[in-house]
């Protein structure tokens, strides 16, 4: 059975203006665009739609006005069924930073591996892959921003949607020179003066690594995704995702460091799953 919520519901509407047309020309396109979805409805459903799509104009619309409320009260009740994964990304073995770096070299690599006391790891993406659909960053969000502050970035990592627009921003009086040669984004930036600021959109998949050209011990990464199932594990190295539809998914953890690990996960109907990674450490 197809299942549509509110909040699926707003962002078809919006998306396809609809919110201005007739009640009966809303609920064709409403029809229109369920009939997608036969194959995953009853078969009598499937028929009934198709039936409907196929009649005169003056009696489909006759039919429409009598579903249309039907259809609209669905889109409004239906509960959801959206699922919730949480987890733990830990370091195992010995790691640590290889001694007789430069100074840059060391401050980079300190700003990288962050670990608590009991190895949970931070700043690693966890990320949902094989979610169906095609997704759109929404028109109305807050302005996602890296700063440049005290010659570090923040944050240090970064996960976005594909199409996402970024504002970097200075907050230091001196000049930065931002550089990226990453097949996902190219870029070269130059903040002169503080407060200098620019909106950069990230519209390719992949890890985009960032650097200052004047301060070699600065680095960031960007990490455009496919879909927004994805988060960054906190000082700790836990993680929450959710409103994930369920499915069999591939859940993935990637550090800039250790390296990336890859699980199966079954997501079950307003399910809460649990899942841990445990990556081994090394010296870097």
């Amino acid at each position: 059975m197809v299942i549509l919520n509110p909040k699926n519901a707003v962002a078809f509407f919006d998306k396809r203006n609809l919110w201005p047309n007739t009640a009966s020309n809303l609920a064709v396109q409403i029809l229109t665009y369920l009939k997608q979805y036969a194959p995953f409805c009853p078969s009598i459903f499937s028929l009934f739609l198709a039936q409907i799509l196929r009649l005169p104009r003056k009696i489909k619309t006759k039919y429409i006005f009598r579903v249309n409320i039907v259809l609209i009260l669905l889109l409004l009740v239906t509960p959801s069924l959206a699922a919730t994964v949480t987890g733990r990304v830990e370091v195992t073995g010995e790691y640590g930073i290889k001694p007789g770096k430069k100074l840059h070299e060391r401050v980079k690599a300190e700003r990288a591996l962050v670990v608590s006391r009991d190895g949970g790891l931070k700043n690693a993406v966890v990320s949902i892959e094989g979610v169906k659909g095609v997704f759109y960053p929404p028109k109305e969000q807050p302005v996602i921003v890296i700063g440049q502050k005290e010659k570090t970035f923040i944050p240090h990592v970064l996960p976005i949607l594909v199409g996402t627009m970024v504002r970097f921003g200075n907050s230091d009086d001196f000049v930065h020179r931002i550089i990226s040669d990453s097949e996902a984004k190219h870029l070269r930036l130059e903040f002169s003066y503080k407060g200098a600021a620019f909106d950069v959109t990230f519209d390719m998949q992949g890890v985009v690594r960032l650097w200052c050209d004047d301060h070699r011990m600065m680095e960031a990464w960007v990490l455009v995704k496919e879909n927004p199932y994805f988060a960054v594990t906190d000082d700790n190295g836990n993680f929450t995702i959710s409103n994930l539809p369920p499915g069999r998914y591939t859940i993935e953890v990637w550090h800039e460091v250790i390296g990336t690990q890859r699980q199966e996960v079954a997501v079950e109907e307003r399910g809460n799953v649990k899942v841990d990674f445990k990556l081994q450490g090394k010296e870097f």
